[in-house]
């Protein structure tokens, strides 16, 4: 069974992006570092979108 089989939701690029906004953000309040979670969104979907650029496209939903 390959990843993207076991864990569907993983395609949907507004999921994917709340999930990692959410883990980086969670992660780094529990370390004490002071970012907001609009910088940590604005990171992450800048990151999802270089990688689009590059051909590694793996959504199947284009939401945000």
């Amino acid at each position: 069974m390959k990843f993207y089989d076991k864990y569907p939701p993983l395609k949907e690029k507004g999921f994917l992006a709340q999930m990692l906004t959410n883990t980086v953000f969670s992660t780094m309040s529990l370390e004490n570092q002071q970012v907001s979670k609009a910088k940590v969104e604005e990171i992450v979907l800048s990151l999802l979108k270089e990688q689009e650029l590059k051909g590694s496209q793996f959504f199947t939903n284009q939401i945000r």
